[in-house]
């Protein structure tokens, strides 16, 4: 029965010993906790100052004081601004299909090459690609 007790007293301070270590693990992390929320809510606190600071900051009667007193800017006036038709108009040049006309056949022993023009933004009179009849 000694032994009995003695290993009871031995596992008892064990448990105590290991629930008291969780214990203060899990208060620690309590602590750590409370100090992270107070610093989102620091923080949330802060984003909202600097978002109305913001929103003061970028009124459009302050903008436009500012760019009068120091950028000297001015609406444009209406000289300034073009009718559509002033503007010149890109000319698409019409393109022609300069392929090989079909003749007939060549002997079997000549090379057999088809000429074939590829549409590009201006077309020359030089083929552009050489494909081999098979």
């Amino acid at each position: 029965t000694m032994k009995m007790i003695l290993v009871s007293v031995i596992a008892l301070s064990v448990f105590g010993t290991t629930l008291y270590q969780v214990k203060t693990g899990i208060d620690e992390r309590q602590d750590r906790l409370r100090v992270l929320e107070a610093e989102i809510s620091a923080t949330k606190r802060d984003i909202a100052v600097l978002e109305a600071e913001w929103a003061y900051l970028s009124r459009p009667e302050r903008v436009t004081t500012l760019s009068n007193k120091y950028l000297q800017m001015s609406p444009i006036s209406q000289d300034r601004i073009l009718p559509i038709d002033a503007i010149p108009m890109r000319i698409i040049p019409e393109f022609t299909d300069d392929a090989a006309p079909l003749g007939p056949a060549k002997p079997a022993d000549a090379p057999s090459v088809t000429t074939v023009s590829l549409p590009v933004a201006m077309p020359t009179s030089k083929p552009m690609l050489e494909v081999p009849r098979q």
